[in-house]
């Protein structure tokens, strides 16, 4: 038995030798990402939003916080939804917008600038009505918008498309809906996008976790990551239990709510579906978003989704970049909507 054990922890050594993101191997893919054209990179960034006051956003904006008390989960969820405050019509797009790992709805009003962003390009003539959706995911914000691995009381996803989503659709049956996240909600958007494309038009990720088998191993092995049972050393810096209570150790459970995995199944589903995907270009330790960008801009290619990535030189995982970045999938966001 002891053997066994030191053959295991022998094998998982070397596996997680082999598979270790190198700077090399990133460079190597970086160099032919950056030829794409589909991909721009993004230098000297600045802040385009316009400041707001109060009362300007009150007289502008109408913004209330809503309660769905779900049958999924065992807490009673809450959303923000923001309508401009004058008649809009039936078909008003409607985004979702998913906050990250222990982040509130609020933050994309308070940090990510959502109203001042979305006024600097509505005063440009750059978009135009939209109606915004903050969920909070629920779980104190860890809930990853996933039905956690065994708990039917802690089933995140089902609430989010019978429940919130429905709510939403039923209001407004003729606005053609997108949705979008930072971080786990980058996640969370592309999960859900990619498991309803009939649903949402436009799936955006910014700075997201689009590809979890990155948080442990390199994609090449992912055949093998299938039938393996993942040791907690191998995920990285990471809330190692919380994530296992959510997806399991098991390679094929992990690999079913993966978005990487899921856009190669999802192909054949395709309706002209736009996908918009963003990153800095230092966004690496501890969550590897970078990497994580990486592999899925290859993936999008590979497979001729329609798609747009951008790269900011210098930008790490933050709101404040996020901030930055937003301006630039609501153009993407507005153009593609209605195509």
């Amino acid at each position: 038995m002891g053997y066994y054990i030191l053959l295991l922890i022998a094998m998982a050594a070397i596996f997680f030798t082999v598979t270790y993101p190198y700077q090399f191997k990133i460079k190597r893919k970086l160099n032919r990402i950056e030829k794409l054209k589909e991909v721009t990179f993004v230098k000297d960034v600045k802040t385009g939003y316009i400041e707001i006051e109060e009362s300007e956003k009150k007289e502008k904006f109408k913004i209330e916080e809503r309660f769905i008390d779900s049958i999924h989960v065992e807490e009673k969820m809450r959303y923000i939804s923001i309508y401009p405050n004058r008649e809009i019509k039936k078909n008003t797009p409607i985004l979702f917008l998913l906050h990250g790992l222990k982040d509130r709805p609020e933050d994309w009003l308070e940090r990510a600038k959502l109203l001042e962003n979305y006024e600097a390009l509505r005063k440009k003539g750059e978009v135009e009505d939209l109606i915004f959706i903050l969920p909070a995911s629920g779980h104190d914000g860890m809930a990853w918008y996933t039905n956690f691995y065994g708990d039917v009381k802690a089933r995140y996803e089902e609430y989010f498309v019978r429940e919130l989503l429905k709510e939403i659709k039923d209001a407004h049956p003729e606005s053609p809906l997108g949705i979008a996240g930072f971080s786990m909600g980058g996640y969370g958007a592309y999960k859900i996008g990619l498991k309803n494309l009939e649903t949402f038009k436009v799936i955006g990720s910014i700075s997201g976790a689009i590809s979890l088998i990155r948080l442990s191993i390199n994609r090449r092995v992912m055949r093998l990551f299938r039938y393996l049972y993942v040791p907690k050393f191998l995920f990285n810096n990471m809330d190692t239990a919380h994530f296992i209570r959510v997806f399991s150790s098991w390679g094929y459970k992990i690999l079913k709510e993966d978005p990487y995995s899921l856009l190669k199944k999802r192909v054949s589903s395709l309706k002209g579906n736009r996908f918009y995907l963003s990153v800095g270009s230092e966004d690496k330790e501890p969550y590897l978003m970078f990497q994580q960008w990486i592999d899925v801009v290859g993936r999008l290619k590979k497979y001729n989704y329609f798609y747009k990535a951008f790269i900011y030189e210098g930008e790490t995982h933050t709101w404040e970049y996020v901030s930055k970045d937003l301006q630039n999938f609501l153009k993407y966001f507005k153009k593609s909507i209605n195509n």
